[in-house]
C-alpha cells in the first residue's frame, strides 16, 4: 500500500514530510523499441472505463502477457509517485524481453472512469477481469499465458482474481501482503513512536492500537455507530487502567474517549475496513498457477517477513508446487536502493526500480512462464 496509515496518536509522532527530485534516469523516453497501443474499453455494464497502455514487440506473437496492477490509492497506469514511473520502467523492460504488457489508469485517473464510493479492493479486482477480457480480444496476446504483475495492494489484489478466474497462467507479487490489513496497519501505526515515549507507555500504546484494529476487524460487518460505540468504550476502559506517567507521554492523558473514536472513523471507509478485516491467506490458498514474490528487505509499509512467511504458508496450503518468495536485501516498499529507508527518501533517490529486481522476475518468467 503506498498509502500509509495512522491513528490520532500516532500522527504526534510521526508525520511523513515528501520531498521529490527530478532527476529520473530510468524513466523510458521515446523514441521506442516497441509499439505501445492508447486504448479504452468498458466493463460489460458501462458503468466502469478504463484507461490503458498495451505494449508489445513489433515483431513475433502472439506474446505472454503481463497485466500490471497498481498499488493503493488513485494511481495513474505507470503509477506515478514523486515523479517516479516504476510501471513504465517494468513494461519497458520486460516487452524488451519479448512479453507484452499492459498497464491501465485506476478509476478516476487519467482516461478511467468509475464509481469510487464504496468500492473495495474487490471492485478493483473486477476491473481486472474487465482488463483481462480485453486482452482476450487482441491477437497480439497469447490467450494460455495472460498473468498479473501486483504491486502493494495490488500484490493482494492478484490472488482476489485468481479466485475469480483460476485461468490465470502466473502471479508476480511485488511488496504484496500476506497478513490481514489489521495485522500490517498495527506495525505500521506503532514502529514510529517505538523508542520515542518509554517503555510503558510504548506497550500501553501498542496494546490500544491492536485492540482497536482488532474491534474492526471482528466488527466489520456490524453498523460503523457500534463499532465506534464499541471503540469508545474499550478507549475508556484502556485510559481508566493507565496512570497519567503512562498517558501523558503519548498524549491520551488530553484524549476523551469521543475524540478517539472520532480520529477512529476514517479507518471505517468501505476500502480500508475491507482492507482491515480481510486476510489474504484465504486468496493466497487458493493459487495453483506460478508465483513469485518479492518484498523489500527495508520497506516500512508491508513488511517482508511478515508477509512472504504468511504467503509461503497459504500457497503450501494450496497444494503450490511451482512458487518463489524472496526478501531483497537493502530494497524499500517501491523496490528502490535506500538508505534511510524511510517514506520520505522515496522521492529523493533517482533510482526508480532496482534493475535487479528487474532481472530477477525476467529470468522468473522465462524460466516459469510457457
Amino acid at each position: 500500500m503506498k498509502g500509509y496509515f495512522y491513528s490520532c496518536l500516532a500522527a504526534i509522532f510521526f508525520t511523513p514530510v515528501f520531498l521529490s527530485a527530478q532527476k529520473r534516469p530510468q524513466t523510458p523516453l521515446p523514441p521506442y523499441l516497441y509499439i505501445n497501443d492508447s486504448v479504452v474499453y468498458e466493463n460489460a455494464d458501462k458503468t466502469v472505463q478504463l484507461g490503458a497502455t498495451f505494449s508489445y514487440p513489433k515483431t513475433g506473437g502472439p506474446f505472454t502477457t503481463i497485466l500490471l496492477i497498481t498499488g493503493s490509492g488513485q494511481q495513474d497506469r505507470d503509477e506515478t509517485i514523486f515523479h517516479h514511473k516504476p510501471f513504465a520502467v517494468i513494461a519497458d523492460y520486460l516487452v524488451k524481453k519479448g512479453f507484452a504488457v499492459l498497464r491501465v489508469d485506476d478509476r478516476g485517473k487519467g482516461q478511467s472512469k468509475g464509481p469510487l464510493k464504496n468500492v473495495t479492493s474487490v471492485d478493483f479486482a473486477n476491473d481486472v477481469i474487465t482488463s483481462i477480457q480485453f486482452l482476450l480480444t487482441r491477437e497480439e496476446v497469447d490467450k494460455n499465458s495472460i498473468g498479473l504483475m501486483g504491486h502493494s495492494e495490488g500484490g493482494f489484489i492478484a490472488p482476489i482474481v485468481y479466485s475469480k478466474l483460476p485461468a490465470i497462467a502466473f502471479i508476480v507479487s511485488l511488496a504484496g501482503s500476506g497478513v490481514s490489513g489489521a495485522e500490517i496497519l498495527l506495525k505500521q501505526q506503532t514502529d514510529p513512536v517505538k523508542g520515542k515515549v518509554t517503555d510503558a507507555a510504548f506497550k500501553a500504546y501498542y496494546d490500544l492500537t491492536q485492540k482497536t484494529l482488532n474491534t474492526i476487524h471482528d466488527l466489520h460487518l456490524q453498523p460503523d455507530s457500534i463499532i465506534l460505540d464499541s471503540i469508545k468504550n474499550l478507549y475508556k476502559n484502556w485510559k481508566e487502567a493507565k496512570p497519567d506517567s503512562v498517558l501523558a507521554p503519548i498524549r491520551a492523558d488530553k484524549v476523551p474517549p469521543e475524540l478517539y473514536a472520532l480520529s477512529i472513523k476514517p479507518e471505517l471507509e468501505p476500502w480500508l475496513k475491507y482492507f482491515i478485516a480481510t486476510d489474504p491467506a484465504k486468496f493466497w490458498s487458493q493459487v495453483k498457477c506460478p508465483v513469485l514474490a518479492l518484498n523489500g528487505e527495508k520497506d516500512i509499509q508491508v513488511y517482508a517477513d511478515q508477509n512472504l512467511n504468511a504467503i509461503t504458508t497459504a500457497l503450501k496450503k494450496a497444494g503450490n508446487k511451482n512458487f518463489k518468495t524472496k526478501k531483497l536485501k537493502g530494497l524499500n516498499h517501491l523496490f528502490q536502493h535506500c538508505k534511510t529507508c524511510t517514506i520520505q527518501e522515496y522521492g529523493e533517490l533517482e533510482e526508480t526500480f532496482s534493475p535487479k529486481v528487474l532481472k530477477i522476475i525476467s529470468h522468473w518468467l522465462k524460466r516459469n512462464v510457457k
